[in-house]
């Protein structure tokens, strides 16, 4: 993660390029995890952004094409941190990744109890905040949510961000 000034304020920023592959996962997911853990954000909030990361790329990695790259771009600043999973390419012939993803079943529609698909994002959406699918047509589609931050009293995250005269 870089930290760079942004205003009055500490944005600090991480961007992985990882291979469509399911062991790309933990990875992502274990490196955002170790970065949180050291600013100082709570266990629970750290397990909600790991679950909807989680969902997030192996949504990404099913909808995406043989070969391809994805994206976890991610950002915090204040008390948010911001993730988007970025699928930047579309199948061979197909429409793009984005018709798979937007096939998908959305928050607010039911999903079968036998389905064995469809709920990795009402699981983002429980537990993270703003979550939004946007496609940009045969170039990929981005998987975008955002989490609240809550800190461990005397976190570095307090001072860093100077949260509530932290620093």
């Amino acid at each position: 993660m870089a930290a760079s000034v942004w205003g009055d304020g500490v944005e600090i920023k991480l961007v992985l390029c990882l291979p469509r592959d399911a062991v790309s996962v933990p990875v992502s997911r274990q490196v955002l995890d170790s970065c949180l853990e050291t600013l100082g954000v709570t266990p629970d909030t750290r397990a909600d952004i790991a679950l909807a990361l989680s969902e997030a790329c192996a949504n990404v990695i099913l909808h995406a094409g043989r070969g391809e790259e994805y994206e976890v771009q991610v950002s915090a600043r204040d008390r948010r941190c911001v993730i988007e999973v970025v699928n930047t390419g579309a199948r061979d012939g197909e429409p793009g990744p984005a018709a798979g993803i937007a096939g998908a079943f959305l928050a607010d529609d039911p999903v079968p109890g036998t389905a064995e698909h469809g709920r990795g994002l009402q699981i983002i959406d429980a537990v993270a905040d703003n979550l939004e699918l946007t496609s940009t047509g045969r170039r990929g589609t981005t998987v975008h949510f955002e989490k609240k931050l809550e800190w461990l009293p005397g976190a570095a995250g307090l001072y860093l961000f100077d949260v509530d005269g932290g620093g």
